[in-house]
C-alpha cells in the first residue's frame, strides 16, 4: 500500500514528466503553497497555468474542505487545472484528467448537495458541512449519490493537455 504522501508526489511526478514530454516547462510549486502544486508555461503561446494535482490508486479523487468552507484556495477564474492521476492499474497505465478547476469545484458542490439533499438509511438528515468530497471515476451514479462515472463523464478531458497551451 502507498502512503498518501507518497501518492500524492508520485502524481505529480508523473504529471511533471508528462508537461516536459509535451514541451512545457513546468515547475513544482513550494512545498508550502497550499494553492496549487505545478506551475506549468506554454512556450508556444506564453501561457502560464497553475496544475493542482490529485492522485488516486483506488479511482475516488478525495478532497478535504478547508475550515473556510473552500475546497481550492487562490481559486483562478482562468488558467488554473486540476490533474486527476489514477494509478490504480500502475503508474504505466495511468489515466490523466486534466480538467479546469472551476468545473472540478462545481461538480463537488453539485454532488454533495445532492447527496446532502437524501435522507440517510435510517431517515435522519445527512450533514451538509461534511469535511470531505469525492469524485469516483467509475461505477454508476446511485439513486442518492451521483459522484460515480467521472471516467466518462470526464473523458473529453482525459489526456487533455492541449488545454494548457
Amino acid at each position: 500500500m502507498v502512503v498518501s504522501t507518497s501518492k500524492g508526489n508520485i502524481g505529480e511526478y508523473l504529471v511533471m514528466a508528462d508537461l516536459l514530454y509535451y514541451g512545457f516547462d513546468a515547475y513544482i510549486g513550494n512545498r508550502n503553497n497550499a494553492a496549487f502544486d505545478i506551475a506549468c508555461w506554454a512556450k508556444q503561446t506564453n501561457r502560464a497555468t497553475r496544475v493542482r494535482v490529485k492522485t488516486t490508486s483506488n479511482s475516488s479523487a478525495v478532497w478535504t474542505v478547508k475550515k473556510s468552507g473552500e475546497i481550492f484556495l487562490d481559486l483562478q477564474d482562468n488558467d488554473d487545472f486540476v490533474a486527476i492521476v489514477d494509478i490504480a492499474k500502475g503508474t504505466r497505465l495511468r489515466s490523466t484528467y486534466i480538467v479546469p478547476t472551476n468545473v472540478v469545484l462545481e461538480c463537488l458542490q453539485s454532488d454533495h448537495a445532492f447527496y446532502v439533499s437524501h435522507s440517510k438509511k435510517d431517515g435522519t438528515p445527512r450533514k451538509q458541512e461534511q469535511g470531505m468530497r469525492n469524485l469516483c471515476l467509475h461505477g454508476e451514479e446511485r439513486l442518492t449519490d451521483r459522484c460515480y462515472g467521472y471516467d466518462k463523464k470526464f473523458s473529453k478531458y482525459l489526456e487533455a493537455w492541449d488545454q494548457l497551451k
